[in-house]
């Protein structure tokens, strides 16, 4: 506690979890530091944990220590749980928060309050409940992406699973106003279809990696235009989408030639032709997966392992 306030903070406090914050406030509960401590901590920005979710009591306890997290992960399993955040008025504890991961029942008002609360956000993840759930389940809608756009025009990442509620229209309205996308993961997301793929490609020209995979009304059209435009791709995940051709793919090739990452599971269109011209430009590729690719023969194996030779990953 005689460290200069400085140097705790900037020295100290970024390698401390929050678990780690709670033991160190729990231990200097009764002792005479106890108000340095707290004058210590407060305002502080932990880094958070995103494998660990936060209980409705944790934000009253930091709320109450003026403590805030910049990744956080809130788990909703009770359809009740959201108003119970707005009792203990905790919007502040999001002004700092860059990640955020949200898992559930999520409805769209539980989504949106956050993110107008979340000036800083550079990543958002949300995966709805399984769908095996005996009572019907909130999904998020284009309205929570009309908010994510408004208020993340700097965000970096954007990731749905399983949102079936989801349409082009919100998609279309995240690519014109967070034009600094790098990661878009769309995994089994129905209704999507190739115009909002073509609106990310036009204006998110950053694109680093997209995952399509079970989004399968997507075409060769959309993925053409993303190889055109987003010369950048490192990963791209196409898996059980069965209307994509060798079209798509030898435009990747061609045009994205950095890539390191393809999945092509369930593509059953794709033969020798596409996977011989990943091989020829793409020999920084680092993992391929052709499960159920049943047009591949040996040819494309013998390219791949001749030009490929940092290949870590081969799933046949």
């Amino acid at each position: 506690m005689k460290l200069p306030d400085e140097l705790f903070r900037q020295e100290l406090l970024p390698y401390l979890t929050v678990d780690d914050i709670i033991k160190l406030d729990n231990i200097c509960l009764n002792h005479k530091y106890r108000y340095q401590l707290l004058d210590k901590i407060r305002g502080v920005i932990l880094r958070g944990d995103k494998n660990k979710y936060i209980r409705a009591s944790l934000f009253k306890w930091l709320k109450m220590r003026r403590i805030y997290l910049n990744i956080m992960m809130i788990v909703v399993s009770d359809f009740n749980f959201f108003p119970s955040i707005i009792e203990i008025d905790n919007e502040n504890q999001f002004r700092y928060t860059q990640d955020f991961i949200l898992r559930g029942a999520i409805k769209d008002d539980m989504a949106i309050f956050i993110i107008s609360h979340s000036p800083s956000l550079l990543s958002i993840d949300i995966l709805k409940m399984d769908d095996t759930a005996r009572s019907p389940v909130p999904e998020i809608t284009d309205n929570a992406l009309h908010s994510i756009a408004d208020h993340c025009t700097g965000l970096q990442a954007l990731s749905l699973s399983c949102c079936s509620e989801i349409t082009d229209t919100g998609l279309i309205f995240i690519s014109k106003h967070c034009c600094t996308l790098k990661l878009l993961y769309a995994y089994k997301c129905p209704q999507i279809t190739d115009a909002c793929i073509t609106s990310i490609s036009n204006h998110c020209t950053g694109l680093q990696s997209l995952n399509l995979e079970r989004c399968t009304q997507i075409t060769d059209a959309s993925i053409i235009s993303i190889s055109t435009h987003c010369t950048g791709l490192l990963s791209l995940n196409l898996a059980y989408n069965y209307q994509i051709t060798d079209a798509s793919i030898r435009s990747i090739s061609t045009h994205c030639t950095a890539l390191q990452s393809l999945n092509l599971e369930r593509c059953t269109q794709i033969t020798d032709a596409s996977i011989i011209s990943i091989a020829t430009h793409c020999t920084g590729l680092q993992s391929l997966d052709l499960v159920f690719c049943l047009q591949i023969t040996d040819a494309s194996i013998i390219s791949i392992s001749n030009h490929c030779t940092g290949l870590k990953s081969l799933n046949l």
